[in-house]
């Protein structure tokens, strides 16, 4: 939320399309990689220069107070973000470098351990959410979370899996990484392309179109499914 109302343009559904059509004029020779980057690097210099004047209010801003009290201070304890997601904090910092993690919400599933047979539960790692054996610590197995969509690669056995990069992105890979290296910024869906035949369409978003099926092959687009109620 924090980086959609300070980069409304780079956030903005449409940014992508735009970004897109820009490439395919450099490769048309309608435009400079040049005259293409500056585009897009000055606005968001502005931007970058806005927002660093105001990194302390946004700071302050993104404390949640808990109302539980220090046990090193007395001192309130409050929720603040890290590199690895959330955690407590005392509010005397610095005075008081008193911190403990959230402990965090565990979705259980149908899924058997295939070590020990315990059930597993969805996790969150500093990489995204993973599936882990709810009889931790005593069984330590782990597995990529899948979406239900196998790897479009020709001749690759693999899931396509949620994953996170290091800034927090959500992105989808494959399970057979890096024996296989397919990845995509959008949602794969387990639907051939009526047109080319690609294996698999993503999820994508507008705002004139809103949810719609596209094929990263042929570029051809579908209506999106209807949600059930």
């Amino acid at each position: 939320a924090i980086l959609v109302e300070h980069f409304p343009d780079i956030f903005n559904v449409e940014f992508t399309a735009k970004m897109e059509a820009q490439l395919d004029s450099v490769e048309a020779g309608k435009k400079s990689s040049i005259q293409v980057l500056q585009d897009f690097y000055n606005p968001f210099n502005q931007a970058l220069q806005r927002v660093d004047s105001k990194k302390t209010h946004i700071k302050q801003s993104l404390l949640e107070n808990t109302g539980e009290k220090c046990p090193e201070c007395g001192r309130e304890l409050v929720i603040k973000w890290g590199r690895n997601g959330k955690f407590m904090a005392c509010s005397g910092y610095p005075d008081c470098k008193y911190t403990r993690p959230i402990e965090e919400e565990q979705l259980e599933t149908e899924i058997s351990c295939d070590l020990c047979g315990s059930p597993m539960v969805v996790k969150t790692g500093k990489f995204g959410r993973f599936l882990a054996c709810s009889a931790y610590p005593k069984c330590k197995n782990t597995k990529p979370l899948s979406i239900g969509v196998p790897c479009p690669r020709e001749n690759c056995d693999g899931e396509i899996v949620e994953k996170r990069t290091r800034r927090g992105k959500i992105f989808y890979g494959c399970s057979r990484y890096p024996d296989c290296d397919f990845a995509t910024w959008n949602l794969p869906v387990n639907q051939p392309c009526s047109q080319c035949h690609n294996p698999y369409l993503e999820l994508r978003v507008s705002k004139a179109k809103g949810e719609y099926l596209y094929c990263p092959k042929c570029k051809a687009e579908f209506p999106a499914p209807k949600s059930k109620t």
